[in-house]
């Protein structure tokens, strides 16, 4: 049975999981819808295209943006923060009445989808003994 002391870093840790898993299948699930989303929102190819630049884009945005700010504001906050939105713009992404309004969707979701990667080294550190935090790494990695 786990006690308090123990599921608090354990659903942590699993949040840190998820949120870098969302953050890199985010490329890899909308891959195949690529092709056939001119026809589906009106635009063309290389519009289809921006989808994934965008996300790449709001990505690298994100790791500096969310690297600088987990220097100033409280990192479980920021987690929390940008995992809800990134549910919330996810939402958004499957009602986009056009392509251009995904590709800005999917430049949020890159910047929302990207904190989970800055925060997991340095969270899992300060959760973990030193021993745990190896091999916690290492499951992440």
């Amino acid at each position: 049975m786990t006690d308090r002391r123990t599921a608090a870093p354990l659903l942590a840790f699993g949040l840190l999981v998820l949120g870098t898993i969302l953050g890199l299948a985010g490329t890899d699930l909308v891959l195949p819808a690529v092709p056939s989303l001119p026809e589906t929102l009106r635009g063309s190819q290389a519009m289809a295209q921006l989808v994934l630049a965008a996300f790449v884009a709001g990505g690298c945005i994100g790791l500096l943006a969310f690297g600088e700010l987990g220097a100033r504001i409280d990192q479980r906050n920021l987690l929390v923060i940008s995992l809800a939105a990134y549910a919330l713009v996810s939402f958004a992404c499957m009602a986009a009445p056009s392509l251009s309004v995904l590709v800005g969707l999917r430049f949020l979701q890159g910047l929302t989808g990207s904190a989970a990667a800055v925060f997991a080294p340095g969270m899992i550190r300060a959760m973990f003994s030193e021993e745990k935090a190896v091999g916690a790494l290492g499951f992440m990695a």
